[in-house]
């Protein structure tokens, strides 16, 4: 009997420390699915970013590809097109930079689209914007309990000063410091991707020499939801990346690249986002564009 109840109790307490990891409130540009739809009883957007989805039937929610602010012919899809025409596109899907916008997808089927997005929009000056921790399912799931009542969460986003940092890279930078130690590179491919293979339309195989490799997924639990900041920290950690560094992700489209860059800006890093990616930089002379496979 003894033992059956120090068990109970310890898994008790471990489902609790379990359950604490996961994110309540604001952390950077993630919030939690509770505290979104309480933002959304006050005014705030839900944009839809799964793939596909053509007509959103969560919430009034406004569906919105990655693909439709960024450019449509080989190999510069990754890259944003010009400002005003972005800005424009998306004022015609009822987003303008002063309202706070709610983005969520699929996280454990999807490809990091909300976090592309969200990427997207915080470069185009709509610093409201936030990922929907979780994603539908999380969404899903808490509409079926009361609504938190978290006005300071609104006054916190309301008064907060707009942002004006650069989370972008491009090829030319990452010539320039490709060698220079005070750069870190992320590969958030699939593993096979960053050992040459080519399967979603790369002109040549490989990865960024001296890049380290994480699968975007690696930072996410079964469920979907953003692993603790202190099991992300410790990862990058280990593959010496620090808070001292300039850290570029990069992916074939700067889709996975995006929503890692998201989080990691949400924990404090100089992150930036290579949008042109692999299917840019591969396309251009291996000369001064090198590619390794080991």
């Amino acid at each position: 009997m003894k033992l059956i109840i120090s068990f109970g109790l310890v898994f008790l307490i471990s489902s609790s420390l379990f359950a604490s990891e996961k994110l309540s409130g604001v952390r950077g540009w993630f919030i939690s699915a509770p505290e979104a739809l309480y933002l959304h009883g006050q005014g705030a957007l839900f944009v839809d970013a799964r793939d596909g989805i053509r007509v959103s039937t969560f919430s009034k929610s406004v569906p919105l590809g990655w693909q439709e602010i960024s450019q449509k012919e080989f190999p510069n899809q990754g890259n944003l097109v010009q400002t005003s025409e972005a800005k424009e596109h998306l004022r015609k899907k009822g987003l303008d930079t002063n309202k706070i916008v709610l983005v969520f997808g699929d996280p454990t089927g999807g490809w990091g689209e909300e976090g592309r997005i969200v990427w997207s929009l915080r470069t185009l000056g709509f610093s409201k914007s936030f990922i929907v921790d979780g994603g539908i399912n999380a969404l899903q799931k808490a509409s079926n309990s009361p609504v938190p009542n978290r006005p300071e969460i609104l006054s916190k986003i309301n008064v907060s000063v707009s942002e004006n940092k650069n989370w972008s890279a491009d090829s030319k930078l990452i010539q320039s410091e490709l060698s220079d130690k005070k750069f870190a590179f992320i590969d958030t491919r699939e593993e096979r991707e960053f050992l040459g293979q080519t399967p979603y339309g790369e002109s040549r195989g490989g990865h960024l020499p001296g890049a380290k490799w994480i699968y975007y997924k690696q930072f996410l639990d079964k469920d979907g939801y953003l692993l603790s900041e202190s099991k992300i920290v410790s990862k990058l950690y280990e593959l010496g990346i620090s808070k001292d560094k300039t850290v570029i992700s990069y992916c074939t489209g700067g889709v996975r690249s995006g929503w890692m860059t998201s989080v990691l800006v949400s924990l404090g890093y100089n992150a930036k986002n290579y949008a042109g990616s692999m299917w840019e930089w591969s396309s251009k002379g291996d000369q001064n564009h090198p590619l390794v496979t080991r």
